[in-house]
């Protein structure tokens, strides 16, 4: 199967495949484009929320050696780069896979504005040859005809009455070789045209249809490396972002619990101190009768 083969007859199917090919690219194109977009704001807000988190942090430390507050941080600046890691791949698909699409669509346009005039140009050659050519020599033949014959009734008549005869058979000789010359004329012009007709349909609109379909494959080939190459760039599963999600892991693995305060306890220990006991105060005696320090008064009144 093929365009030479099977699309002989099927000129207007092809333009609109064509056109519809380039639509299809131009949405390919707005969606990369919007991608690119998309991943530079992406890329932007990390960078930006992984600043004001370093900024609140400066300026609310704690002074003591944190596995929480290093696992944070280390986070934070894993997020950063991978803040870098998106606006680096975004300016990737932009120069790269956007740029060979924009260029495609250039040259989609003009294989189909080329293939158009192309056509035009063997179809006008081929009716010019086989129809509007033909139908000229076939109307001054018919128009030699009747003069031929016309000049023949008017010898025949000049013959009969003996009159002007030589002039009459000049006239006649004269029509006749018009009309044989173009009878031979139109017979090769018949030829021609036989040659031309069966040129058209077996070699040079096969040839023109096959070319075609030769830069069609060649699009689509180039079309499905730039559609691989936008698959590669904006993966989330590329070596640097599977880098950057497993520090963060290994960085949220580091966090131990059971020694998280070792060092704020280090730091920030009370030293020993003997604390002074806690005694009955003899100054209240003083002045008081029958109350004795450390002892319950019972009687009649506390009863």
């Amino acid at each position: 199967m093929g365009f030479g083969q099977d699309l002989r007859n099927s000129h207007e199917g092809l333009v609109k495949l064509q056109d519809w090919e380039l639509k299809l690219l131009e949405t390919v194109k707005r969606f990369m484009t919007l991608r690119v977009k998309s991943d530079k704001e992406y890329a932007s807000l990390l960078l930006n929320i992984s600043q004001q988190v370093d900024k609140h942090d400066n300026s609310s430390q704690i002074h003591y050696v944190s596995t929480v507050s290093k696992s944070w941080t280390h986070m934070v600046q894993q997020t950063e780069q991978l803040s870098k890691i998106m606006k680096c791949h975004a300016e990737e698909l932009n120069s790269g896979p956007l740029h060979r699409l924009t260029m495609m669509i250039k040259d989609k346009q003009q294989v189909k504005k080329s293939y158009q005039s192309l056509h035009q140009q063997i179809e006008s050659e081929m009716h010019k040859v086989t129809k509007s050519d033909l139908e000229k020599l076939k109307c001054t033949y018919r128009q030699l005809t009747k003069d031929a014959v016309l000049a023949r009734d008017k010898y025949k008549e000049a013959v009969v009455k003996g009159k002007e005869t030589e002039k009459a058979r000049e006239r006649y000789d004269k029509a006749t070789m018009k009309l044989h010359n173009l009878h031979n004329q139109y017979v090769l012009a018949v030829k021609s045209a036989q040659l031309h007709q069966e040129h058209y349909h077996e070699t040079a609109l096969p040839l023109l249809l096959d070319s075609l379909q030769k830069m069609q494959e060649e699009m689509i080939s180039a079309l499905k490396g730039i559609l691989e190459e936008y698959s590669e760039i904006t993966s989330l599963l590329t070596d640097e972002i599977v880098k950057v999600h497993k520090e963060i892991h290994t960085s949220i693995d580091q966090i131990d619990p059971l020694s998280e305060y070792d060092n704020f306890i280090e730091v920030h220990k009370s030293p020993e101190a003997k604390e002074a006991n806690v005694e009955f105060d003899a100054t209240l005696l003083e002045e008081t009768e029958n109350l004795q320090a450390n002892e319950i008064l019972w009687n009649n009144l506390t009863a």
